[in-house]
């Protein structure tokens, strides 16, 4: 054996020393910048996002005690859920394109449906379309309700995985278009009262789905009340609409409500914002919470880990009327379902072992979360989404 054979062995290891050594260099100077671009694209909007929540907390909880105290809030109302008659008599579906089921009390004449008559800004106010022959009966049995839970006796009940922000929702648009129909029905008639009382009611309801979009609706709802009553040049004195300026306080609180309560609020400000928030708002910012708290559970970095634990605790003491929260956040899909449309993501890092892995699974969650912050909501100088109208003026803009 010649001496360059004996040290052939020695060589090649402090080669492959030498190689690995710098494989490693360069998997680290990787990560780094991994870590850089991270930093940039993800961590300072979180960072920039949790410090306009603390600064803008107290403004919140005061914009939330203004709504607190309009009267709608506190009518009196029966206890009882109506999601066994409105899930059975609305259309769920995606898209949006079905028609209600056979039988439902809101089958609307083929007249009357959206795509024979166009009943927006304002042109359900001035149309001369007959709603004489319409069975107005099924608003008058929901006066015995003050909840509508879209988990009783609906498609979402069903067990198994569903997907909160993008699966089967109930047609809210049809309830918004029976409501003008009532509403142009009560002013024909002269018993405007009446029909104001069950498209307020109907208004609650949709609220109390404890959910964003059932929120909305009843927005809308409720600026089409006023819109009918400003319509005329004498309404009744007993008559008082939510006014233009709260029904815009409650639109931008609703869209508040998540933001202040998310997950990615300091846990400090999350709470107080919940404690402070009308009992609505409150569980609709605990449900769309639950929502991205379920979305990113295996895959959640050690930072949210606290704000998660805070979230479960407020859903156990919050006392929602409904189950949308505590399904939701049960039920919901994870970055790992396909029914999230994410899982490709998932499965991307879900080989690599160890701290590699825990770091890539942690700044797929913090990403996640960071693109779903948008711009904080305006509290101040609310404007109507609607201008207030002239007393007697029928052509105004509407939903």
């Amino acid at each position: 054996m010649t001496s360059s054979d004996r040290v052939a062995p020695g060589r090649r290891r402090r080669i492959a020393v030498a190689s690995l050594t710098g494989l490693a260099v360069l998997a680290g100077a990787g990560l780094l910048a991994a870590e850089a671009w991270f930093q940039g694209r993800f961590e300072t909007p979180l960072r920039l996002h949790r410090e306009a929540l603390a600064a803008n907390v107290d403004a919140y909880c005061a914009e939330e005690a203004m709504l607190g105290a309009d009267p709608w809030f506190h009518e009196g109302r029966t206890e009882g859920d109506a999601g066994l008659l409105l899930n059975a008599w609305l259309p769920w579906s995606r898209d949006l394109k079905r028609p209600p089921p056979e039988g439902s009390p809101l089958v609307l004449p083929e007249s009357l449906r959206e795509e024979a008559l166009d009943l927006k800004q304002g042109r359900w106010l001035t149309t001369k379309v007959d709603v004489s022959r319409l069975d107005f009966d099924w608003m008058v049995r929901l006066l015995a309700y003050d909840r509508w839970d879209l988990f009783n006796g609906s498609p979402l009940s069903a067990e198994g995985r569903f997907n909160w922000a993008a699966g089967e929702v109930p047609d809210l648009f049809l309830l918004q278009r029976w409501a003008k129909f009532r509403m142009l029905h009560g002013l024909r008639t002269g018993h405007p009262l009446e029909a104001a009382q069950q498209v307020r009611h109907l208004a609650w309801l949709s609220l109390r789905t404890d959910s964003l979009v059932g929120g909305s609706l009843a927005v809308n709802l409720l600026d089409i009340e006023r819109l009918a009553h400003d319509a005329m040049p004498s309404p009744p004195a007993d008559w008082t609409p939510m006014p233009a300026e709260q029904t815009a306080r409650m639109n931008a609180l609703l869209q508040a409500a998540p933001q202040f309560a998310g997950l990615a609020a300091p846990p400090d400000v999350a709470r107080k914002a919940r404690g402070c928030a009308t009992e609505a708002n409150r569980c609709i910012g605990l449900t769309e919470t639950a929502f991205h708290a379920r979305l990113l559970e295996s895959f959640a970095a050690p930072s949210l880990e606290e704000a998660t634990a805070a979230l479960d605790r407020d859903l156990a003491d919050a006392g929602c009327p409904t189950l949308a929260a505590h399904e939701v956040r049960t039920r919901g899909v994870t970055l790992e379902d396909p029914a999230s449309e994410m899982s490709s993501l998932a499965s991307s890092v879900a080989w690599i072992p160890w701290t590699p892995g825990q770091w890539a699974r942690s700044r797929i969650a913090r990403g996640v979360l960071a693109s779903t912050l948008g711009d904080l909501t305006p509290l101040h100088g609310n404007r109507p989404k609607h201008p207030a109208p002239l007393h007697g003026q029928a052509g105004l803009p509407t939903p």
